[in-house]
C-alpha cells in the first residue's frame, strides 16, 4: 500500500512539476568553473527547477582569485521561464545570462538584490532555448567570502496555437447559439 500511494505522489509531482533540484553542490559536486566545459543541466521542467551553491573569492595578494559557477540550462520548446528567484547570502554577485558559449549576453547584473532575478535583468521571460550562466562572487574580502546561493527558474507551457483557436471557436459557436436562441424568443 505504501509503494501505491508512493508511486502515487511520485506521478503527481512529475506530472504538476513541483520542485525539482537540477543541481545542488552539497550532493552533486561542484559547478564548472571554465566557460569552456560549463555543468550541463538536464532540460527545465514544468514548475520551479532549483540551483544550490557557493561560488567563492579567495585573497591571494595582490589580487583575488575567483571560482565562478558556469552551467548551462536548456527550456523545451512549448515552455517558458516566467520567473527566476535568487536567494544569496552576501553582496556582488554578478549574474550572466547568454547563449551557451558566452560569447553573446542577454542579460548581466552586478549586486543583484534577494528575489525576483528576471525583473533585475529587464528581461520579460526566457523563450525556449538553450543558455549559459554563471555566478561569480565579487566580495572582497581579506578572508576567503563563500556567497552561498540557491536559483529557482519558474517555468510554465505555452498554449499552442491550436489550442487557443479552439477556445474561441469554441466561444464563438456558444455565443452563436446564445444569439440565434435569443432571437428566436424575442420573435
Amino acid at each position: 500500500m505504501t509503494g501505491i500511494l508512493l508511486a502515487v505522489v511520485g506521478a503527481a509531482t512529475t506530472t504538476f512539476g513541483q520542485g525539482t533540484i537540477l543541481w545542488d553542490e552539497s550532493v552533486n559536486g561542484p559547478f564548472s568553473e571554465d566557460s569552456a566545459s560549463p555543468t550541463v543541466l538536464s532540460p527545465l521542467v514544468v514548475g520551479t527547477n532549483s540551483l544550490i551553491g557557493v561560488s567563492e573569492l579567495i585573497p591571494s595578494p595582490p589580487i583575488w582569485i575567483s571560482h565562478p559557477n558556469f552551467f548551462t540550462v536548456q527550456v523545451p520548446s512549448g515552455m517558458t521561464i516566467k520567473a527566476v528567484y535568487l536567494q544569496v547570502d552576501k553582496p556582488k554577485l554578478w549574474a550572466w545570462i547568454g547563449d551557451t558559449g558566452y560569447s553573446s549576453e542577454l542579460a548581466f547584473i552586478q549586486n543583484p538584490a534577494n528575489g525576483e532575478l528576471l525583473g533585475q535583468w529587464g528581461l520579460p521571460i526566457v523563450s525556449a532555448g538553450g543558455f549559459g550562466m554563471y555566478l561569480e562572487n565579487h566580495d572582497t574580502q581579506p578572508i576567503a567570502s563563500l556567497a552561498s546561493f540557491r536559483l529557482d527558474f519558474v517555468t510554465q507551457s505555452v498554449p499552442e496555437p491550436g489550442t487557443l483557436s479552439l477556445l474561441l471557436v469554441g466561444l464563438g459557436l456558444v455565443a452563436f447559439r446564445a444569439w440565434k436562441k435569443l432571437r428566436l424568443t424575442s420573435w
